[in-house]
């Protein structure tokens, strides 16, 4: 056992059973679990409410829980249920055997193969939403606009096009509303003691209503349609998730209800996130530019050319580092008592790993707080289970292979035809269900064609 792991006795007590421990959870999330590995070391047992919940930052002690005992856990109940409500009985919250079986069936849409068509439907709409950007440009070619919104906007056409083969829709505004309002729902409810009721006469009840109520229309309409093609027709996720579930409609509507929101939140962040860091660091945006350059020209990228975009694939890499979508895994619940890295975790119990803290270490990355996309273009010299933006063991991420190339092509095809100009400053992330700029990403560009 790593003596790392041992450095502090887990805290046994807290003021308000933990009540102050979740004030501060809602108020700065990264902070609060900054501080609590600073000053309490590398595993953490607090009380938070009417759970006992230990917080592991070191790989030693995060590597049962995602690999050798993984079967000694389950996702914390309280969460799949808030997010059972709109995702249905979808893959994100199986477990057991019905998890293995739904994977068994969801997984066929990810496969390799499929990658090139989806390929081209992510480069076609990034085109159209530089052409869209051009057309507002000035007439020396610049341009300001909030890189969140525009690549929460683009990431979401994205998938409706790879999933669905549908156009963009004309309600997609109202759309990405409603996944951002159940986002801020889902981290309301799981950071309380109960669900917020549908009919109760508050703004965040309402906002509640009225997303899941979108979404359901939205989804349920386009499963309906791809329902009625001819079987095999597309190259699109729908129709191995047809063909895969036997064309049950409610086992294909709730995993593509999962795969939509979930999907498109994680790659747009990403997307913001990586033109932030180029912005920061113009050297780094320079050197992708020229890669792009040599490598693609003025022709459109495909897949295949992310093997020759290295300093691209880095740049990704580096990003999830810093700032992971994901920047904390689903709370596991143990399903009876688990020895961790010496540590008893006692049935019921909930262990949560946090990727942004672990991931930012000074003992598993040099100068963790810089940005390097370099320490992704040679062997990897950090721990097993130190970097894991899309989680590891038996339930990583599904879609990460279609994640990174989806968002290494709209950044290849972006900078094609367009340049953020520099900016010192970053944003504060803001956690929530997944980790965004506060205030957005404003930022000024150039057209390059």
């Amino acid at each position: 056992m790593s003596t790392s792991t041992r450095k502090q006795r887990p805290r046994q007590g807290s003021l308000l059973l933990g009540i102050d421990h979740l004030i501060r959870i809602r108020s700065d999330q990264l902070s609060f679990y900054a501080h609590l590995k600073k000053s309490r070391g590398d595993v953490v047992r607090l009380r938070l409410g009417p759970y006992w919940i230990w917080y592991l930052f070191h790989p030693d002690a995060i590597e049962p829980v995602l690999t050798k005992q993984a079967g000694e856990f389950i996702r914390f109940r309280r969460m799949m249920d808030v997010l059972r409500q709109w995702n249905g009985d979808s893959l994100l919250l199986a477990e057991g055997h019905h998890w293995r079986d739904r994977r068994r069936k969801v997984l066929p849409a990810f496969q390799s193969r499929r990658l090139p068509a989806y390929g081209k439907l992510v480069v076609a709409e990034t085109e159209r939403l530089c052409e869209m950007v051009a057309s507002k440009a000035s007439r020396g070619g610049e341009v300001v606009f909030d890189v969140d919104q525009t690549m929460a906007r683009l990431s979401l056409d994205i998938a409706i096009r790879t999933m669905f083969g549908a156009d963009h829709p004309t309600l997609g505004h109202q759309i990405e509303m409603a996944v951002q309002d159940l986002s801020d729902v889902a981290f309301a409810e799981t950071t309380s003691l109960i669900n917020i009721p549908r009919w109760l006469p508050l703004p965040i009840a309402r906002r509640k209503d009225r997303a899941m109520k979108i979404m359901e229309e939205f989804v349920t309409g386009l499963v309906s349609t791809a329902l009625q093609q001819p079987a095999g027709e597309g190259a699109h996720l729908i129709s191995s998730l047809i063909e895969h579930h036997e064309g049950r409609v409610q086992a294909i509507r709730d995993d593509a209800m999962s795969l939509l929101i979930a999907g498109h939140e994680t790659s747009g962040a990403l997307l913001t996130w990586a033109f932030a860091m180029l912005t920061a660091f113009p050297v780094w945006l320079e050197r992708a530019i020229e890669e792009v350059d040599t490598v693609v020209g003025s022709e459109r990228p495909r897949a295949s050319d992310l093997v020759r975009l290295p300093t691209i694939m880095a740049i990704l890499q580096e990003t999830l580092r810093l700032y992971p979508p994901a920047y904390t895994l689903f709370l596991r619940e143990a399903l009876r008592d688990v020895d961790i890295e010496g540590h008893r975790v006692r049935r019921g119990d909930l262990v949560q790993v946090i990727p942004y803290i672990t991931q930012r270490d000074d003992r598993f990355f040099e100068n963790a707080e810089r940005f390097d996309p370099a320490r992704f273009m040679g062997e990897a010299d950090w721990p097993p289970y130190a970097y894991l933006p899309f989680g590891a063991g038996p339930r990583v991420c599904i879609g990460q292979n279609f994640g990174l190339m989806e968002t290494g092509l709209v950044l290849a095809t972006v900078l094609q035809r367009m340049v953020p100009a520099p900016c010192d400053r970053l944003p504060k992330p803001m956690a929530r269900f997944s980790l965004r700029p506060a205030g957005g990403l404003v930022l000024k560009w150039r057209t390059r064609r």
